[in-house]
């Protein structure tokens, strides 16, 4: 086996096989001022271009015409290049003829791109389907890919679900990507739209939409030796397989998390692969130094406050009680707290008031070990509390 062969054996490749170039593009892509990203990928082709588009990322949406036919000009109006389109918009309602139809145009390609869309739509159309083989089979052949925005979350060991988290209001998760840049032996989470500043000083939009608290929970989610690559709008980085190298390019930055730290290349950088591996997962706090407060402001509460604030968080870990119960407890904090003086004496008024009621149905109940913490919380207030035949008081200590 020779020597290349051995290195393409070490990172699962067929023997012989010679990958095309992968440029991943971080958003704007169908932008004017992104036009010399695809010239310079068109440029790397040895062979007269023979391109196509691929509409699966979008294909869910009612304008998806619009995006294929928004494509098809960029390329020909910017580039001098038709870009033939390999229509899949949905996997269950492809038939046999559109689906070979689409294969054969991804067989005679030289060049492949993809973008706009959702990328977690495109997982579940391309994934296990005979175009996805085709797409994989081109590039080992030596195909050029340009992968954008939604397009490029696909490729890594896991994907972001940018809709379902930042829509959908899920909690963050990662989604099994569909590792081609495992080809390649790189382990990475595919993060866009890094620099997305759209939320203005209303939101944190930052790191494809997710905010700085919702990354910082992504990144602890994911496997040690997983590397997130964060690439910025109007940036691209090339893959060179070859030559085991990434190259930016563009207005912004590549951002990589390996090993518990941040590295950013800007343009004009030549990144080794050998530099997006990772050993170890430590999340890195992304918060602005000097949080915004977006019109509100939050002073220091006060000693009362404090106080009443320490015993709504012993009612809520109170033990014994079902949530349904807990809820109402703290519910009823909630509405002392909301009707009381702003003196911070007098605040503890009704608060002490409630939690002597409480203690008095608890009692009623036959829970005495609750009646009893509820009895020590009201101590460590600093008041006491005197059981009389007539009801329970209380007063300073």
């Amino acid at each position: 086996m020779t020597e290349p062969d051995k290195v393409q054996s070490s990172l699962g490749l067929p023997a012989g096989a010679k990958p095309g170039l992968l440029t991943l593009v971080g958003a704007g892509e169908l932008m004017p001022a992104m036009s010399a990203a695809h010239r310079d990928a068109l440029n790397q082709l040895r062979a007269p271009a023979r391109a196509v588009f691929l509409d699966t990322t979008a294909g869910f949406e009612s304008n998806a015409d619009a995006i294929t036919g928004k494509a098809v000009d960029y390329y020909k109006l910017r580039l001098q290049t038709k870009l033939e389109v390999a229509s899949y918009r949905h996997a269950g309602r492809a038939g046999a003829a559109e689906t070979a139809r689409a294969v054969a145009a991804v067989r005679a390609a030289n060049f492949i791109f993809a973008g706009p869309g959702s990328s977690t739509y495109a997982l579940g159309q391309w994934r296990g389907s005979p175009l996805w083989d085709a797409i994989v089979d081109a590039f080992l052949a030596g195909t050029h890919m340009l992968f954008a925005s939604a397009a490029s979350i696909t490729l890594g060991r896991y994907a972001l679900p940018v809709y379902e988290i930042f829509k959908a209001g899920a909690d963050p998760y990662w989604a099994d990507g569909l590792d081609l840049l495992g080809r390649m032996g790189l382990k990475l989470a595919v993060v866009p739209h890094y620099d997305d500043n759209s939320g203005g000083t209303h939101y944190d939009s930052r790191f494809c939409y997710m905010g700085a608290a919702r990354y910082e929970l992504l990144q602890a989610l994911l496997p040690a030796d997983v590397t997130i690559l964060g690439i910025d709008a109007y940036t691209a980085v090339r893959f060179d397989p070859q030559q085991r190298v990434a190259t930016v390019s563009g207005q912004g930055a590549i951002t990589v998390l390996a090993d518990g730290a941040v590295r950013m290349h800007a343009a004009g950088s030549a990144v080794p692969f050998d530099a997006l591996h990772s050993a170890q997962r430590a999340v890195v706090h992304m918060a602005d130094e000097a949080p915004r407060t977006y019109g509100y402001e939050y002073g220091e509460p006060a000693g009362g406050e404090i106080a009443l604030n320490g015993v709504h968080g012993y009612i809520e870990q109170l033990s014994g009680l079902d949530a349904a119960t807990r809820v109402e407890l703290l519910a009823r904090v909630v509405g002392a707290l909301r009707s009381a003086a702003p003196a911070a004496g007098a605040a503890a008024e009704p608060l002490l008031d409630l939690l002597l009621e409480l203690r008095c149905d608890l009692r009623a109940a036959k829970q005495w070990a609750l009646a009893d913490k509820l009895r020590d919380a009201v101590v460590q207030l600093g008041y006491e509390v005197q059981d009389t035949a007539t009801g329970s008081t209380w007063q300073p200590r």
